[in-house]
C-alpha cells in the first residue's frame, strides 16, 4: 500500500510540475518563443532542432546555449529578447526532448557532448561560448574538455558537477524499469534516465577537468534547492588543484534559487560579460575556434 500511495503522489507532482514549472511544459519549451529562424539539421543518426538571431552587427562570439533537464530551447526566451551585444545566438533542442532526435536518446553526458560538438561544427563562424544550465552545464563543461579547439569558455548556470552531490531517490529506480518508465510523459522520461546515469558521468568528467584550456564562469543561486552551490566550491578546488585558478571566476548570487535564466536574466548578461572579458584577456583565445 505505501508503494501505491508513493506512486501515486509521484504521478501527481509530476503532472503538477509540469503545469506549473518553468522549464517543465510544452509551451515554455517552444522555439518559437524565441523570436528567430527555427531550423532541422540532420547528421550522424542525429537531428537537432535549433534557433538562430543574428547580430545586427559584425560577430565577436556564437553563443550556444545548452538547456536542462527537462527543457527545450524555448528556456532561453530572456536571452534572445535582449541580445548580447556582437554576439549570435543559437539554442537547440538536446536529443531526447523536442524537436530533436532520437528521441529516447542515450542519457550519458559523452553522448550529448558529441551531439553538441557536431551542432557547433555546423554553425560556428566565430569564437564559441557554451551557456549551460543545470544539466546543461556539464553537457557544456565535458564538450569544451573534449573538444577544446572548438570552444572559447563556457558559463554554467546552477550546474551539476559534483558526482558525490547526485543521489538519486529509489522511487527514480522503479520509473526507470521498462514496465512503468512508459507511464511517464516523454520530457520525464528522459529527465529520469540522465539522472540516473549523471553520477558515473560526472566520475569520468572529473578526470578531465584537469585538461582545461579555457575559461569557465559558474553562476549560482546561493538558495538552489535542485542543484547544491556546493557544486561551485566542488570545481574551484578541483581547477586550483590542477593549477588553473586563472580560468575560473564564480558568481554566488544569495538570494536566488535554480530558475536564474528566466528569473534574473541580468545576471546572466553580467557573467556573460565576465566570461568574455576572461577570453580576450587570455592570449590563447585570441583565435577564432
Amino acid at each position: 500500500m505505501k508503494v501505491f500511495c508513493a506512486i501515486v503522489i509521484f504521478f501527481l507532482l509530476c503532472f503538477m510540475a509540469l503545469a506549473s514549472f518553468p522549464g517543465l511544459s510544452e509551451k515554455f519549451d517552444d522555439p518559437t518563443r524565441l523570436g528567430g529562424t527555427i531550423h532541422i539539421i540532420s547528421t550522424n543518426g542525429v537531428t537537432l532542432r535549433w534557433v538562430e538571431k543574428r547580430a545586427s552587427t559584425n560577430a565577436m562570439f556564437d553563443l550556444v546555449f545548452v538547456h536542462g533537464t527537462p527543457g527545450g530551447a524555448g528556456v532561453w526566451a530572456a536571452q534572445f529578447r535582449s541580445p548580447f551585444p556582437g554576439a549570435n545566438l543559437f539554442a537547440y533542442d538536446r536529443p531526447g526532448f523536442g524537436g530533436s532526435k532520437p528521441s529516447e536518446k542515450k542519457p550519458h553526458l559523452q553522448e550529448q557532448a558529441a551531439a553538441l560538438s557536431m551542432f557547433i561544427g555546423c554553425i560556428a563562424t566565430n569564437r564559441v561560448v557554451l551557456v549551460g544550465h543545470s544539466y546543461g552545464s556539464p553537457v557544456a563543461l565535458l564538450t569544451a574538455l573534449e573538444f577544446p579547439d572548438k570552444v572559447s569558455g563556457v558559463l554554467l548556470i546552477g550546474g551539476d558537477v559534483d558526482p558525490a552531490l547526485e543521489k538519486p531517490l529509489w522511487i527514480q529506480y522503479l520509473f526507470n524499469w521498462r514496465c512503468t518508465s512508459w507511464l511517464l510523459p516523454r520530457p520525464l522520461r528522459q529527465c529520469n534516465r540522465e539522472l540516473l546515469s549523471v553520477r558515473a558521468d560526472l566520475a569520468e568528467l572529473q578526470r578531465k577537468i584537469p585538461t582545461l584550456t579555457v575559461p569557465v564562469v559558474m553562476l549560482h543561486g546561493g538558495k538552489d534547492p535542485l542543484v547544491p552551490v556546493a557544486n561551485v566550491d566542488w570545481l574551484r578546488a578541483q581547477l586550483a588543484a590542477a593549477g588553473k585558478t586563472n580560468l575560473f571566476a564564480a558568481m554566488v548570487m544569495p538570494e536566488y534559487n535554480h530558475f536564474i535564466p528566466w528569473e534574473h536574466p541580468d545576471a546572466v548578461a553580467a557573467a556573460l560579460h565576465n566570461l568574455t572579458g576572461l577570453i580576450q584577456t587570455d592570449p590563447a583565445q585570441g583565435r577564432n575556434k
